[in-house]
């Protein structure tokens, strides 16, 4: 979970699906459900993404080893 990597149609998903928590909670009398709008913002307004990080490839191991290599030699 990494803050303030998210991209800007994201964060636009999420406030449309945080504005449909609270609108629908409240046309359909429930306000508890409204409340469920508050994870929804503040994931978007600190832009959070659930997406695992990277892990470094064997590939860039070795291109680094090879670049060490050749400034050695």
């Amino acid at each position: 979970m990494r803050f303030f990597a998210l991209t800007f149609d994201k964060v636009l998903i999420r406030f449309f699906l945080m504005m449909a928590c609270v609108i629908g909670g409240m046309f359909a009398g429930q306000p508890l459900i409204a409340i469920l709008a508050l994870p929804l913002f503040l994931s978007a307004v600190l832009g959070i993404s659930f997406m695992p990080e990277a892990q470094p490839t064997k590939e860039a191991a070795i291109n680094t080893m090879e670049a060490k290599q050749r400034q050695a030699a």
